[in-house]
Formats: C-alpha cells, sequence, structure tokens
C-alpha cells in the first residue's frame, strides 16, 4: 500500500502548441493526468471495520468484503479506464493536432509554389513573345536577304559574267575598256559573294530564334504541368486540412468529456485517500494506546507487587521480634515481562514473512515524470496467493480486521524489541490462521497471501510501527 504525503510539484506545464486550443488542452490534461497519477497508486477505499474474530463473524464480514471488493473494482475500473481514455484521447488529438500543423505547412508551401509558378509563367510567356518577334524579324530579314542575292543573280546574268573573258578577246576597243570590263566583273562577284553571306547569316539566325522560341515552349509546357498538379495538390490539401480541422473538434470534444469522466474518478478517489491516511493515523493513535495501557498496567502490577512485598517484609520482622532464631525469607524480586521482549527471538532479529524477493521498498519517492513525491509506507514482497505468511517475531496478535484500502490486516505486538515497542502489520491476505490475543512465535504460519483491498495482484504488504510511528520495516529485518 502506498499512501502519499502532501506532494510538491517541481515541473512546469508545457506551453508549446500550434494553436490555442491545442495548449489549453494540453495544459489541463497534463494536470488532470498528474492528479490521477497520483491517486491511482495512492488510492484509498472505505473506512476500517472493526473485527477481533473474522472466523466468530464469518457471514457478515464476508458480505461486507464483497460489497466493498465490488466498490472497489468498479471505482479501480473506472479509474482505470478514466485514465487510459483520457490519455489515449490527449495522444489522439496531439496526433491530429500535429498532422494538422503539418497539412497546413504543405498547404502555405503549396500556395507559395503557386505563387512563384505564376510569376514564372508570366516572365516565361513575356521570353516566348519577344522570341516569337525575334523569329518574325528573322524571317523578314531573311526574306529580304533573299530578294537582294535575286536581285545580284539576275544581274549577273544579264552581264553574261560567265562569258566576260570570250567578249574582251572577241569585240573591239581600247585597252581601257577592257580593264573597266574586268574590274566591273570582280566587283560584281565580290557583291554576289557577300550579299550571300548575310543570307546565310541571316538564316543561322532565324534557325536560332526558332529553337529558342521552341525551348521556351517546351519550358513553358513542362511548367504549366507542374503548376497544374501544384493546383490539385493544393486543393487536396485543402480538403485535408478541412478534413483534420473537423477531427480535431472531435477529438477536443471527446477529450473534454474525457477529462470530466477522470476529473469524476479523481474526486471519489481523493475521498477514499483521505481515508486511507485517516486509517493510518487511526492504527498509530491505537498502538500508542496500547502502549501507555500497557505501560499503566505493568506500573500498576509492579506498585501491587512492591505493596505486597512491604506488607510481606512487615509481616516478618514482627515475626522475627517474637521469634530470634527464626530466618527472615529473601524478598522476591520483581519481574517486567511487560516490557520485555517476548521470549525466544532474544537477538532481535525480525525474519521475512514470506519468502520472496522485495519488490518495492519502503521510503520517499520522486515521480521521474510528474516530479512529485510519495510516501510507500511499507516493504513489499513478491509471493502468489496462497503462499503461507509467517509471523517476523515473537509476539500477540493485537488486531485483526478488513479495510478496504489495505484488505485483510493483522497487527501483532512484539512487546519490548531493542529498547522499541514494535508491531507489524501484515496486509492484503487472503484470510489469516490466528486469533486476537493469540500468542504466536516468530516463524509461526499467521495466514495466506492474498490480494485483498487495493491491491494489484497477490503480494505481501508488510509495515512497521516503532513506538507507535510508522517506519522503514527494513531497520528491523
Amino acid at each position: 500500500m502506498a499512501p502519499d504525503l502532501p506532494s510538491t510539484r517541481t515541473g512546469r506545464p508545457d506551453n508549446s502548441g500550434a494553436d490555442r486550443i491545442a495548449k489549453r488542452t494540453r495544459l489541463i490534461g497534463r494536470a488532470v493526468v498528474a492528479l490521477i497519477s497520483v491517486l491511482a497508486v495512492t488510492l484509498a477505499l472505505g473506512t476500517p471495520a472493526r473485527a477481533d474474530d473474522l472466523d466468530d463473524q464469518k457471514d457478515e464480514v464476508n458480505k461486507k468484503i464483497a460489497e466493498t471488493r465490488k466498490q472497489l473494482n468498479e471505482s479501480s475500473g473506472e479509474l482505470s479506464d478514466a485514465v487510459v481514455a483520457l490519455e489515449k484521447s490527449q495522444a489522439e488529438l496531439s496526433a491530429a493536432q500535429t498532422a494538422l500543423d503539418q497539412t497546413r505547412v504543405e498547404e502555405a508551401k503549396a500556395a507559395d509554389y503557386d505563387r512563384r509558378m505564376a510569376e514564372k509563367l508570366r516572365l516565361a510567356q513575356a521570353q516566348l513573345d519577344k522570341a516569337k518577334k525575334d523569329v518574325a524579324a528573322g524571317l523578314v530579314k531573311l526574306a529580304e536577304q533573299k530578294r537582294v542575292v535575286g536581285q545580284v543573280a539576275q544581274v549577273q546574268y544579264q552581264q553574261r559574267t560567265n562569258l566576260m573573258g570570250v567578249a574582251m578577246l572577241s569585240e573591239n576597243g581600247s585597252m581601257h575598256d577592257l580593264q573597266t570590263r574586268v574590274q566591273y566583273s570582280t566587283t560584281l562577284f565580290d557583291v554576289t559573294e557577300s550579299k550571300m553571306k548575310d543570307l546565310e547569316a541571316a538564316q543561322r539566325d532565324l534557325d536560332a530564334k526558332k529553337a529558342k522560341q521552341a525551348e521556351i515552349e517546351k519550358q513553358i509546357a513542362i511548367d504549366r504541368q507542374a503548376a497544374a498538379d501544384n493546383l490539385d495538390r493544393k486543393a487536396a490539401l485543402a480538403l485535408q486540412a478541412e478534413q483534420q480541422t473537423a477531427s480535431v473538434a472531435t477529438l477536443v470534444a471527446a477529450n473534454s468529456t474525457a477529462k470530466d469522466a477522470a476529473a469524476k474518478a479523481v474526486a471519489a478517489d481523493k475521498d477514499r485517500y483521505a481515508e486511507l491516511n485517516t486509517e493510518r493515523s487511526s492504527v498509530e493513535r491505537r498502538i500508542k494506546q496500547r502502549i501507555a495501557d500497557q505501560k499503566a498496567a505493568e506500573a500498576r502490577r509492579v506498585a501491587a507487587e512492591q505493596k505486597a512485598a512491604r506488607q510481606q517484609a512487615a509481616r516478618s520482622q514482627k515475626k522475627s521480634s517474637r521469634s530470634a532464631p527464626a530466618q527472615s525469607s529473601p524478598q522476591r524480586r520483581s519481574s517486567s515481562s511487560g516490557s520485555s521482549s517476548s521470549g525466544g527471538s532474544s537477538n532481535g532479529k525480525f525474519m521475512f514473512p514470506v519468502n520472496g524477493p522485495i519488490t518495492s521498498p519502503y521510503g520517499m519517492r520522486l515521480h521521474p515524470i510528474l516530479k512529485y513525491w510519495k510516501l510507500h509506507d511499507g516493504t513489499d514482497f513478491a509471493a502468489n496467493c496462497g503462499v503461507t505468511i509467517r509471523a517476523a517475531y515473537d509476539g500477540t496478535v493485537s488486531e485483526r480486521y478488513f479495510n478496504t484500502g489495505y484488505g485483510n490486516r493483522l497487527l501483532i505486538d512484539h512487546g519490548n524489541v531493542r529498547g522499541q515497542q514494535v508491531t507489524t502489520a501484515y496486509n492484503h491476505a487472503m484470510r489469516y490462521t490466528v486469533r486476537v490475543g493469540q500468542k504466536v512465535k516468530k516463524g509461526q504460519a499467521i495466514g495466506y497471501v492474498g490480494t485483498t483491498g487495493y491491491s494489484t495482484g497477490c503480494h505481501m504488504h508488510v509495515m512497521v510501527y516503532l513506538d507507535g510511528n510508522l517506519s522503514n520495516p527494513m531497520s528491523y529485518f
């Protein structure tokens, strides 16, 4: 059993989140989960029902145990379901919000890509328009060059330049006329060659401009397809974001419902937790009262023995005065068994109540995630249900009853051991085989391991009280 001490929260709430809904949900969710986690470990259910002898009141106690366990199971089931539902809701909401955030990021990227692609296509169209104008200009230039070359060819043909040599030999004229004719023929050839080169250059320029136009048109076609694909993706992302937004809204509502259910379970378990702390304090008071009663009884016994001894001494003295030879009887020394350790275990070493490993020691614990401190008020030993429980030390059974938190309980008063009044408490047992007031020896069978009360499984939870104060069991084991 593990009741908590008042906790000190040292963790800081996580203020991250994509929007205010997710942020608020996560903060509230974590706070509720933290409270549930604390109470789930330290749940207390019900008040102690004192029964000195369960065997004599078997029907009544069994009925009470059955009813209590029914309430316990329902409460534990409700709390467990609430925790699972809340954690699942938190996880689903967080995942949905993350997915929605990612979709919105992708949607923004798609919109940005769409804007950039539109600008790129605009510039490409301007380049294409210019390229088309350049091609048209090239066609005009090429046509002009063809016309010029045609004219030169026609003149050349008319001058019959290919018969110039014959003309110069056959026609009459001076040498000056001959030179003029040769010069004219040479010039005509030069002009023809130049115009042909211009025509070839115009053709190459036109081909280059046509190639550039084709390249621009090809890239525009690719970019337009990419833009169209991006528009489809953008539309799909918009639809996906809309669906995810609706899903988040649904999960927010479900999360709110889960928190409400968890809060109700927490409220009920807070009351039971307070009852468990009350039970522990009540045990401490009862033990201290028993110790006080024992000391008072021991003081009265010693006082009575001393009074009897004084009276005996007075009678002996009176008798001796009448009969001198008579010898006085030795005074009997009084014993103080009430404050001494029970016989048979003088070494003061306690034994484990079951043969099993320690699964949860006594002490304060810092929760690794929630960062709060809690007290585990005993030592847990692993053992299967039905395993024999043995007395840790000689003593007298002082209490035996059922508590909805600790289950079937048995307290043994061991008297004064190593200078302190020691009481051991055994919890969650299936049943006990010894009665209140019965003396037991160290190692004697006293009951069987169970999982009654608030218990997640078969085990033995042992507690030790020194002078009525809860202490670490291992200081005596």
